[in-house]
């Protein structure tokens, strides 16, 4: 099914107002259901459905912004950078450099001793 739907024009009285109509319902899809490169200030210009790129790439882009779940290949790469980050942390709380050796501690601490 055509996307914008427009009447043909006959010969007649009627064909400037056809004409206007067309005009009318050509507008209104563009303006309604058309995102724009360079959108007007104040008018909405947001995806309403996903984006198939068909095996296309998207270049030159500065930043991106998520919500959700970045997942490549079968792979949440959020909840494994969460993982790599929770891991990092949990090691660094486990490292101590000192003058002299460290008092307490437990198996699997790491300590510097600095000369």
């Amino acid at each position: 099914m055509a996307k914008i739907t427009i009447d043909n024009i006959t010969s007649g009285y009627n064909s400037t107002t056809q004409l206007n109509n067309n005009f009318d319902a050509i507008e209104t899809e563009l303006n309604s259901k058309v995102l724009y490169r360079a959108n007007p200030t104040g008018e909405p210009n947001s995806m309403q459905n996903d984006l198939d790129m068909n095996s296309n790439s998207i270049n030159n882009v500065a930043n991106i912004g998520l919500t959700g779940t970045i997942t490549v290949g079968g792979v949440d790469y959020k909840t494994s950078m969460e993982t790599i980050y929770n891991n990092y942390v949990s090691l660094t709380q486990k490292v101590t450099i000192s003058s002299s050796h460290p008092s307490g501690g437990s198996d699997g601490d790491i300590w510097f001793k600095l000369i």
